[in-house]
């Protein structure tokens, strides 16, 4: 190497050496720098839950105001029921009064004491029933006999029942046992035309006390005559 060489060789080492500076320099400006990409995220999580705060609060809303509309449909249906079996258990009330009103008096039976008191022998019957026991046929075919023997005889049968339950059902039971009372006379041979029946419901009872031994009595079938014997 002479003497010449020597300095070019030293400005190009010293002119490599800054030039890969230089690129390092400009390498690392080029870069983002990553804490200036926090706020946008933070922003970002701040606006969702807001909005599913906001999407929260409406659906609790529309759950708050579904259910006092149901609770307003539901009280309404309750008040309007309890209106309609009040008017039903007035027409029950009233059919039962025009029932009576027009019933016919009573009529001598012409029958002898004895005769008498078998015809006027109620019958009983279980709760919420209308079929007949074996003590209420036996009862039941001492009237047949009697009204075989009496041919102009004519009954009423009147159905009962104890005060337990609506008005419109012991009206609709008591009407039951009378027509279960006539069934077994005319299926005994007594004709049809010479009975007929009547519900007075719970509306005349023949013990008013509520207890069982008077409900028991209440639930019966009374016979009335309406044609005497003679």
């Amino acid at each position: 190497m002479t003497l010449s060489d020597t300095p070019s060789r030293a400005a190009r080492r010293r002119a490599g050496t800054f030039l890969i500076a230089a690129a390092l320099l400009l390498g690392a400006c080029s870069k983002a720098p990553p804490a200036s990409v926090a706020p946008a995220a933070a922003d970002s999580v701040a606006l969702r839950a807001r909005a599913d705060s906001l999407a929260s609060a409406r659906r609790h809303d529309s759950v708050t105001a579904s259910a006092r509309a149901d609770s307003l449909v539901r009280a309404r249906a309750d008040s309007l029921a309890r209106a309609a079996e009040a008017h039903r258990a007035d027409s029950v009330r009233a059919q039962i009064l025009r029932d009576s009103t027009d019933a016919a008096p009573g009529t001598a039976s012409g029958l002898d004491a004895g005769s008498e008191a078998a015809i006027a022998a109620t019958v009983s019957f279980e709760l919420d029933r209308s079929d007949l026991s074996a003590d209420a046929q036996r009862l039941l075919d001492r009237k047949v006999a009697i009204l075989r023997l009496s041919p102009r005889l004519e009954l009423q049968v009147e159905g009962h029942c104890d005060e337990r339950g609506p008005d419109e059902y012991n009206l609709a039971l008591g009407n039951r046992r009378a027509a279960s009372v006539k069934r077994y006379l005319v299926d005994h041979g007594i004709a049809d035309a010479r009975l007929t029946i009547i519900s007075y419901g719970e509306e005349r009872p023949a013990d008013p006390r509520p207890t069982e031994e008077a409900w028991a009595k209440n639930r019966r079938a009374e016979f009335r005559v309406t044609r005497g014997a003679r």
